[in-house]
């Protein structure tokens, strides 16, 4: 099973990093620093239907597979599952994404879908801080993970910050957005690895 995270670790990192990468290099004027990842499928993009259900919505079953082979790896030795349940939120956001693209510019308030993608991301990268943080506990009581204990916990508080950072316009939420999926991914990876290597 152990194998089976890693290679689910590395086929969320694909979805989540690839597809943002292609259709931005579609879309004049887009920068990765400056603007968000849903403003790749706002309402009224060129091409927005295929970011949703291309990138979005896969990228998001993905996190929700790895969610669901880390609880089953956890609760099969003995330990508590309600961290991956979690992270398993950062999936149901990407989902949410596809279903309620955001306005242009992704604003903090807007439209009723707008205001739907919002929440779905809130709860996204809520579930993902509060997941990693929940991780620090569950690791520390299996000996395979205990190591990957303390890094979870530094790394949740940081991805809550970067989610309390995204609230607000910035020249640089699109770089904010990506360290902190980018640390939620590399997390995953490292877990994976971890434990195919024990």
């Amino acid at each position: 099973m152990s194998s089976w995270l890693l290679l689910c670790a590395l086929l969320v990192v694909a979805l989540g990093v690839l597809p943002p990468f292609w259709f931005a290099r579609r879309r004049p004027g887009y920068s990765h620093v400056r603007n968000t990842i849903s403003e790749l499928g706002e309402t009224g993009a060129p091409g927005a239907g295929r970011v949703a259900w291309l990138g979005f919505a896969p990228a998001g079953l993905a996190v929700l597979a790895f969610s669901a082979l880390l609880h089953a790896q956890l609760t099969s030795h003995g330990g508590e599952g309600t961290s991956a349940v979690l992270l398993s939120l950062l999936g149901v956001s990407y989902v949410g994404a596809a279903l309620f693209p955001c306005d242009a510019g992704a604003p903090f308030w807007g439209t009723w879908k707008n205001q739907m993608h919002n929440l779905v991301a809130g709860l996204g990268y809520f579930g993902a801080g509060a997941g990693l943080l929940e991780m620090k506990r569950a690791f520390e009581d299996l000996p395979a993970l205990s190591a990957l204990g303390p890094v979870s916990g530094f790394l949740g508080p940081v991805i809550l910050l970067g989610m309390f950072a995204l609230s607000f316009e910035s020249p640089v939420r699109g770089l904010i957005q990506r360290t902190v999926e980018g640390v939620i991914f590399a997390w995953m990876v490292v877990v994976g690895a971890w434990l195919m290597a024990a």
